[in-house]
């Protein structure tokens, strides 16, 4: 027994509808995966690519971290010593650097350091601690004109440094105050 001719070509449309239905599929498949290489190949990472996971803080000496040492003083801005200010000088560019003096912690920014060194892009950072919350402890010494004394204040400054790639540092040291910083 045959079976009519319609119904051979029926099946036949079909499996032909199929074949093209996937190779649409495949068409579609490779023109996107060809537009990911080209996002790949523009950016130089894929773009569903996360920002790095900081890894968690290691302590290290602060010699290990600082090509000099940290500086530190008073700040008189507009006629008021209303604030610290602290440099770092660190032997390998760094993202961020923060600190915190006797419990209060501020930012240290690059472009508040660009005028004194243009040449070591992220090396050197700069902050102020705004207002100086260690006035009570400064005025014990007497007028800054005074120091530096055997008793100048050298308060404990703790420092987060995150370098690119996500490693994370932080270090312990004394710095001391300086009059006229800044």
């Amino acid at each position: 027994m045959s079976l009519p001719t319609g119904v051979a070509l029926g099946v036949v449309d079909d499996a032909r509808a199929r074949q093209c239905r996937r190779l649409t599929i495949v068409a579609v498949l490779a023109i996107c995966a060809g537009i990911a290489v080209v996002l790949i190949a523009r950016t130089g990472t894929p773009p569903t690519t996360r920002a790095p996971t900081l890894q968690t803080p290691t302590r290290v000496a602060a010699g290990a971290v600082f090509s000099q040492a940290p500086d530190m003083g008073v700040a008189c801005h507009a006629g008021a010593c209303d604030s610290v200010g602290l440099a770092v000088w660190l032997r390998r560019p760094a993202v961020s650097v923060s600190a915190t003096i006797a419990g209060h912690p501020f930012g240290l920014t690059t472009w508040q350091a660009r005028p004194f060194t243009p040449s070591t892009p992220r090396k050197m950072f700069v902050g102020y601690l705004t207002p100086l919350r260690l006035i009570t402890h400064i005025r014990l010494m007497g007028p800054p004109s005074n120091w530096p004394t055997t008793n100048s204040p050298s308060p404990l400054v703790s420092l987060h440094i995150i370098y690119s790639g996500g490693r994370v540092v932080t270090t312990q040291l004394r710095i001391p105050v300086q009059p006229g910083w800044g």
